[in-house]
């Protein structure tokens, strides 16, 4: 499937270089023009100025009437002009008259004519966003125009980049929809032939899970908590209230500590693929375990000795508040050892107690013995699951 190389056009123009991350939004229909403004807003608010440099946004709208696109190119000129004139924001648009028929699709997937031809139109709008976009930088995050950012995404995104040794096709830093999926631009161009090659056929998010397992990732890549948030109540490609949200978004994200080479290790019984692992600092999903009862342990062992300056840990999610750590403290540990096939240290001392299923260290500056071990204690039985979503731990570097 070819796409013409001057499909899409710019209603802005400015100079363009590569950037590290570009940001791709299609939208139509003129009663979510709100919701798209607020969306520009929060990335560009959300986003430092160092961020800002090694990014680019772009907007790709795809109304039927070029009227309604110059009438939302105009709102976004004034909203945004020095983002625009910065080259972090890049407005484009098309022509139906370039779409492949619209007309007499088959009925696959939605009983109303109209509901095919929305959700066949919306995979070619995708198709011909991605495809401009695949030279613009090295990696590109698909969102909607009806979302919020959590502060400071994109450090969190590069930072789950660098830290990643496994080859990858799709990271979803959502779970909604097309909402937060990460590609490499290298993939693009045949992510825009994919979706051209079955745009009749099923909607954009199944085309989306068939894309990565074509490419022989097994299964989607999600990182928790959720960087974007759903705040639009009608869609954006037909007219139907949609109120899903995103019950692993954290807006306020917070902050995100050192990159740490470490192991961890629990006695708690595991619940399904939530491993321990998984939230190991700098964490890439979190740990969810039952049976949690006294004399039950969560611990860390460092690679190397640290030097901790600051710690954070933080139990249960929005979705479950109440599987949180009702009762335990942190200790620190020294001397690593191993005791019946288990690496721990030999050495502990108590630290912190667990407020409210949340723990935070910020006075250790005054301290500088090293430590190879940081370890959760259980006190108390609880009836409820243990959700450790995030584990912060900032270092004092030579």
């Amino acid at each position: 499937v070819q796409i013409p190389v001057s499909t899409c056009k710019l209603l802005f123009l400015f100079p363009l270089f590569v950037e590290y991350l570009s940001i791709g939004i299609s939208s139509v229909q003129e009663k979510n023009r709100k919701y798209l403004l607020k969306t520009i807003e929060s990335i560009f608010k959300r986003s430092s100025p160092m961020d800002l440099k090694e990014m680019v946004l772009v907007v790709y709208l795809a109304n039927n009437h070029f009227y309604l696109n110059k009438k939302t190119a105009t709102d976004i000129k004034d909203e945004f002009t020095s983002y625009i004139e910065s080259g972090n924001l890049l407005v484009i648009y098309s022509s139906l008259a370039s779409y492949p028929s619209l007309e007499g699709l088959k009925r696959s997937f939605f009983d109303k004519e109209k509901k095919i031809q929305a959700k066949s139109k919306q995979n070619v709008d995708y198709a011909y966003l991605v495809n401009f976009c695949a030279s613009l930088s090295h990696y590109y995050l698909m969102l909607e125009d009806d979302v919020i950012c959590a502060n400071g995404f994109f450090s969190v995104i590069r930072q789950y980049i660098e830290d990643k040794n496994e080859p990858w096709t799709t990271v979803a830093f959502s779970k909604l929809g097309y909402i937060g999926k990460l590609y490499h631009n290298e993939d693009l161009p045949k992510l825009a032939r994919f979706l051209l090659m079955f745009y009749s056929e099923m909607p954009s998010d199944w085309l989306l899970e068939l894309f990565y397992q074509s490419k022989a990732q097994k299964k989607m890549i999600t990182f928790t908590p959720s960087l974007f948030q759903h705040i639009g109540r009608i869609s954006s490609f037909h007219n139907v209230e949609n109120i899903f949200k995103d019950s692993e978004f954290h807006e306020d994200f917070g902050d995100f500590g050192d990159f740490i080479d470490a192991s961890c290790y629990t006695d708690i019984a595991v619940f399904q693929d939530y491993l321990a692992q998984e939230v190991c600092p700098p964490g890439r999903g979190f740990f969810w375990g039952k049976n949690v009862t006294t004399g039950k342990t969560f611990t860390m062992i460092f690679q190397t000795p640290i030097i901790p300056l600051r710690i954070q840990i933080y139990t249960g999610s929005t979705k479950y508040p109440q599987d949180i750590l009702h009762s335990g403290y942190v200790e620190m540990g020294k001397l690593k050892t191993e005791e019946n096939g288990t690496v721990t240290c030999k050495y502990f001392r108590k630290v912190g107690d667990f407020h409210i299923g949340q723990f935070e260290m910020d006075n250790y500056e005054a301290l500088s013995e090293q430590i190879d071990c940081l370890r959760i204690q259980v006190t108390g039985t609880q009836k409820e699951w243990l959700r450790i979503r995030k584990i912060n731990i900032w270092v004092k570097k030579d």
